[in-house]
């Protein structure tokens, strides 16, 4: 990244956004832009407040962009990038040039950890959700282990999301369809409140054809079924005791390559894989009204994610299944009001992995990876505190410990370790309509089961007369003394927020977010191979996971939203810049510069919306020397969309979502990507909610 435009592209916002505060302040009154609360910080806040750099995509947001995974919905947003090419169940995101288990995934405040090979991990169905929060940058301190590169919380429905008051029982149908692939989807729900009694559920069935990536040309084996079930029971025991119960499941059932993200070869082979994905939570809370210091979560919760592949091509049949067992104990209290407040949350995380795996070698004797049976305890104690300095000045300390073990039961192996994770951030409010911020985060991952005690092999080589008359194969070697990555995060945030912008006093706001950060990511675990055989490339002979260099992430994003009576436009842009630490050379795997533009107008006194999306993603030339891609082309992707939902009158209940998605049909990559993304698709879907 050159250095020169990040100063100009910086200097040039906070001197527009000064400028325009400077008006408002002389001219109207200034206000908060509007109260957006976030929860994945533990300590609820406003988003236009947190010293953290967040992004939210409502409930509204998602029913508009119709996303077919949790991770497309957040494919506009400044740097953050969809990964594992366009099928929609490989999929996962990428924070600031981190991506896989270096960003942490949690629904309902309960982790996701599973996760094996190239296997995906992102399961609900995005109708389920009503809100998804993304922390960027390391956030350990909070969450614990995997969040370096940042967090992705997803949020479920409930039936308070649905009823207003004094509506005691509602439901929705929805049937949704998309041309490209002629993917079909049909959803539904029903819901109800009772006294004390509050419940919902929830279901999705989807059928889809290969997907189509642009000039008419399909990509092979991206079909896919699936279905989704949500269920809530929640039960107000009084004012300050609330018990839910949640469960929720997902299956999908596809013919892929092994690897997703690419194509099949003779490397990946043609699998028939069923992923069922179940998921049961426990949560009381106690937050009396009267008592400042008692406000209590208990969480308990309980994931089970099985893989079953059946490997068509070679007769075999492999098995991977990974579980979870969580629990999570938390109290926020306030002490003190006006100067020397001070609010804290403290608690405990605990969880066990468990994964076990069969790796079935017929007709390949001691060609396949050896079976895994493996499991991971964590135990973590956290305090996350806010204190105000002064009417304009606070501090946001927060320290966590986690002790974590592997165990490998097949190999009779056992490793432990710590670490302890660190945050500060101060935090002055310098005018109403201006929030800054400093902040410094520490964070850690530890090494999975996979990468510490993965044996038997990797891949084979078939005989080569007079060369390798007996083949060779690549075999994985363990390494117990794997050490876990580890970052530190430095970063500037500067919150934007006017109203009533015009000398005429018209109904507009304005908020524009400006973050800045450097990222040192320590003992970098990559796969690499070994010892090829007389020195000849692809004839290596061992496979490990190791620590490497380190690597520094530098990069800032700008985000800002504007909103003219029923007229709304954002633009984003974001871009990270990596390089080796010790060579200062370019790393892999960093994204390239994206800039996003959404513009919609309300029309019919609100009732119908009208909007369009621009993109623009620039080339990635940032690549290694010995990357045998010299730079990935930039392309432009536009949008439109419409979403009608009559407020009053017959059709009352009725909404429609029409959206047609990279209108030019471009044929596209994105950096580091082997496949080609979707191209032109078009979405229809209809909801009736009584």
């Amino acid at each position: 990244m050159n250095k020169k435009p990040l100063v100009i592209a910086v200097t040039f916002a906070i001197f527009n956004a000064t400028s325009v505060g400077a008006y408002a302040a002389n001219n109207q009154a200034v206000t908060e832009l509007e109260e957006v609360l976030v929860n994945a910080t533990r300590i609820d806040e406003s988003l236009a407040k947190s010293s953290r750099a967040i992004v939210k995509i409502s409930a509204a947001q998602l029913e508009e962009s119709q996303p077919s995974s949790a991770a497309q919905a957040l494919k506009h947003e400044a740097n953050i990038t969809v990964t594992n090419g366009p099928r929609p169940s490989a999929q996962g995101v990428e924070i600031r040039g981190l991506s896989g288990n270096r960003v942490l995934q949690t629904v309902d405040d309960a982790r996701q950890n599973a996760g094996s090979g190239h296997r995906g991990t992102y399961f609900i169905d995005p109708e389920m959700l009503k809100s998804i929060e993304v922390l960027k940058g390391p956030s350990s301190s909070l969450w614990g282990s995997g969040a370096i590169g940042g967090v992705v919380a997803q949020y479920t429905k409930s039936a308070q999301d649905f009823l207003e008051d004094g509506e005691h029982f509602g439901g929705y149908l929805k049937q949704g369809y998309e041309t490209n692939g002629s993917r079909t989807k049909t959803s539904g729900s029903i819901y109800g409140v009772q006294d004390s009694i509050d419940w919902l559920v929830n279901g999705s069935y989807l059928d889809s054809n290969n997907i189509k990536i642009g000039k008419d040309e399909s990509l092979n084996n991206s079909a896919s079924q699936g279905h989704s079930a949500l269920g809530k029971l929640g039960w107000q025991l009084d004012d300050a005791q609330r018990l839910e119960l949640s469960l929720r499941s997902n299956n999908s059932n596809e013919l892929v390559p092994s690897n997703p993200s690419a194509e099949v070869s003779r490397s990946v082979p043609l699998v028939r894989r069923e992923t069922t994905d179940n998921n049961l939570s426990l949560v009381y809370e106690l937050n009396p009204s009267d008592n400042a210091y008692l406000d209590a979560k208990a969480l308990i919760y309980v994931n089970q994610t099985d893989y079953d592949e059946n490997r068509v091509t070679k007769g075999q049949i492999d098995a991977t299944e990974f579980n979870t067992l969580g629990l999570s104990l938390s109290n926020k209290s306030i002490f003190g009001a006006g100067l020397g407040r001070t609010e804290l949350v403290y608690g405990v995380d605990g969880y066990k992995d468990t994964i076990e795996t069969v790796r079935d070698d017929k007709g390949q004797t001691g060609q396949r990876p050896g079976n895994i049976d493996g499991e991971v305890s964590t135990l973590g104690v956290f305090v996350v505190g806010k204190v105000s300095l002064s009417d304009t000045v606070s501090v946001e300390p927060a320290l966590r410990y986690d002790s974590f073990s592997n165990q490998s039961n097949n190999l009779g192996l056992e490793t432990d370790d710590s670490a302890v994770s660190p945050s500060l951030a101060l935090v002055w409010q310098s005018t109403p309509w201006l929030n800054l911020s400093a902040r410094y985060d520490q964070a850690f991952r530890a090494p999975s089961i996979e990468e510490m005690y993965s044996s038997g092999s990797h891949y084979c080589i078939p005989p080569i007369p007079r060369f390798l008359p007996n083949g060779m194969c690549n075999t994985f070697a363990i390494n117990p003394d794997l050490k876990a990555e580890k970052a530190k995060n430095k970063e500037l945030k500067a919150d934007f927020s006017f109203s009533e912008l015009s000398a005429t006093g018209a109904d507009d706001e304005l908020n524009l977010t400006l973050s800045v950060f450097r990222n040192d990511v320590d003992d970098f675990i990559v796969q690499s191979v070994s010892n090829p055989l007389m020195g000849i490339p692809g004839f290596e002979q061992t496979t490990s996971w190791n620590n490497v260099s380190s690597a520094e992430l530098t990069g800032f994003e700008i985000s800002s939203r504007y909103r003219y009576n029923q007229t709304r436009l954002s633009v984003n842009y974001g871009q990270t810049q990596g390089k080796d630490a010790d060579t200062n050379e370019y790393i892999a795997n960093i994204p390239a510069n994206k800039l996003s533009l959404d513009l919609s107008q309300g029309i019919m006194e609100g009732d119908v919306k009208l909007g369009t999306r621009l993109s623009y993603v620039a080339s990635q030339t940032d690549v290694p020397l010995d990357n045998n891609v010299a730079q990935y082309d930039d392309y432009k992707l536009w949008d439109v969309y419409v979403a009608w939902e009559p407020s009053m009158g017959d059709l009352a209940g009725l909404r429609v979502d029409f959206a047609i998605e990279n209108i030019g049909d471009e044929q596209y990559k994105q950096a580091w990507q082997t496949l080609f993304e979707q191209g032109r698709n078009m979405k229809l879907s209809a909801r009736y909610q009584f």
